[in-house]
């Protein structure tokens, strides 16, 4: 158990050692006759809340969440009734043994009615308040260790498929690139050194600019354009491939390689370097808050996914990218696949108000 977690826990046992300690003070000065009578009241009183809050933190509160509300209204009903009337009779039971070995005078005294009524409704207000302030110390407690569990496993889940999609990229990627630079610099092209510069800057982005929660539009997109420059450095005509961005706000804040899978899958599956007819288009706009990505891509007359070594892959990839986007935007994502004749289009939404109609 790590120092912080130790300090913790003896914070939080001890703010309850010291409420608990001035509850047993009011009810030992606020019965003064005798000092024993005193102490004997106020123990029996804070022992008898401190049973009861401890039975309503741990067993009766999980009746209210797990939504048996009525149940857990009458079950509390019953504790406050059966603890007031008990802890009222032997109050009463043991001032009336005490009375008879002290003077009268000593021992606080109620005629009639009030010997028991009176003390009873004091005691009914005393447990309803004790359990209403358990309930809330309880669900609030609860609920304040969701969060910090669901921050921890957000933050472990967003680490983990980033790491996935850096390693999908990687070895391929990086195998195809190399491949092309050598080609270049073999016929002593005279971009064989831009083309190390960019494949540098590239895996300077997946390395490094990734390791933030988000990053700037801009600079996924230069990544995107870098991937798509590889990409046709081994292709015989670049007509078949279209990037249309219209982008407002290049510092708008997107998760770090969001937009990277489509755009890989897309290549993958429109098999362009085999098929001449093949093609692949990407559409990005960007407006104040909102965003809209399409990529779309021919399967050459197969479903995008059938494609029996891939399809575990691919399917991981899109996965992992909507996830990601619940995480990022819970309510304010639509991710949309479909399959439109020929054609697989994947659509990113982030924000509501821009639509496919403006491409």
């Amino acid at each position: 158990m790590d120092k912080e977690k130790i300090i913790s826990i003896f914070k939080g046992n001890g703010r309850q050692i010291l409420a608990w300690s001035a509850v047993f003070l009011f009810f030992f000065l606020s019965f003064w006759a005798n000092w024993v009578i005193s102490f004997a009241h106020a123990l029996l009183v804070t022992g008898c809340l401190l049973f009861t809050s401890e039975v309503e933190s741990k067993y009766v509160v999980k009746l209210l969440q797990k939504g048996n509300v009525y149940i857990f209204y009458l079950v509390n009903v019953l504790v406050v009734i059966v603890f007031s009337v008990s802890t009222t009779y032997v109050e009463s039971l043991m001032l009336t043994i005490m009375s008879e070995h002290m003077s009268l005078s000593e021992v606080p005294q109620l005629d009639g009615v009030k010997a028991f009524f009176v003390p009873l409704l004091i005691r009914v207000v005393i447990y309803t308040a004790t359990i209403a302030i358990s309930v809330i110390s309880t669900l609030q407690h609860t609920e304040k260790e969701s969060q910090r569990i669901k921050n921890e496993l957000k933050s472990e889940k967003l680490d983990m498929e980033l790491r996935f999609l850096k390693s999908q990229m990687t070895p391929h990627f990086l195998f195809n690139a190399l491949n092309n630079i050598y080609s270049l610099v073999y016929i002593k092209d005279e971009n064989a050194p831009k083309s190390i510069l960019k494949l540098s800057d590239m895996l300077r982005y997946v390395m490094v600019d990734c390791q933030v929660d988000l990053i700037s539009l801009e600079k996924e997109i230069k990544y995107i354009d870098a991937y798509i420059d590889f990409h046709q450095m081994s292709m015989e005509t670049n007509s078949n491939v279209i990037f249309d961005k219209k982008i407002k706000n290049p510092d708008f804040k997107i998760p770090p390689m969001i937009l990277q899978p489509l755009v890989e899958n897309s290549f993958k599956h429109s098999r362009l370097v085999n098929d001449p007819n093949g093609y692949v288009h990407f559409y990005l706009i960007q407006e104040k808050n909102d965003l809209i990505f399409i990529a779309r891509n021919s399967i050459s007359g197969m479903s995008a996914l059938v494609d029996t070594s891939n399809k575990h892959q691919a399917g991981i990839g899109l996965a992992n990218v909507k996830k990601r986007l619940e995480l990022y935007y819970e309510n304010r994502y639509s991710f949309d696949v479909k399959q439109e004749n020929n054609s697989y289009v994947v659509t990113i939404k982030i924000g509501d108000e821009l639509d496919e109609k403006k491409i």
